[in-house]
């Protein structure tokens, strides 16, 4: 066995077996190129350092995967939410323009009333017109007219114009 790593590098090859080894930060997420493929040569403080380093990138990696887990969670749930509301004001909207569409109709209905009211005004302020100056008349012509106007009168209190 070579006492060389094969790593080039870690930089742990002791010279003497009591000597103290510095202690190398295994924080992090670090790169498989950076373990060894073979433990040939190695020795057990480089065997123990890089399954400590492999232990600890691991526990980075599921922690990081933990955490991206639950933000994809939370923005699934944030977008769930954002389309609930989403589908909420396209039911409002959609409840406003039935409204408005009814009241559109109401105001329609009520202007074609309005009009026909006044047409009928209209009518009648003609017939009382045409019925006063009848009376200002006298003879046989007038009695017939004043018939007439009261006919006209009844057809348009009736509803007919």
């Amino acid at each position: 066995m070579s006492e060389q790593p094969t790593d080039t590098t870690t930089n742990l090859v002791p010279t003497e077996p009591t000597a103290i080894q510095p202690v190398v930060e295994c924080k992090g997420i670090r790169s498989t190129s950076d373990f060894p493929r073979e433990l040939t040569g190695l020795s057990p403080e480089q065997i123990e350092h890089h399954y400590k380093a492999m232990r600890n990138s691991h526990a980075s990696l599921t922690r990081s995967r933990g955490q991206l887990m639950r933000r994809s969670r939370e923005f699934s749930e944030a977008r769930e939410r954002f389309l609930t509301t989403l589908r909420s004001y396209e039911e409002r909207l959609v409840l406003i323009g039935q409204e408005k569409a009814e009241a559109m109709r109401l105001a329609q209905e009520m202007h074609e009333e309005l009009e026909a009211f006044d047409s009928k005004q209209q009518a009648l302020d003609k017939l009382l017109q045409d019925l006063d100056d009848v009376k200002q008349e006298t003879g046989f012509w007038s009695i017939f007219q004043i018939n007439e106007l009261i006919e006209r009168m009844r057809t348009l209190l009736r509803g007919s114009r």
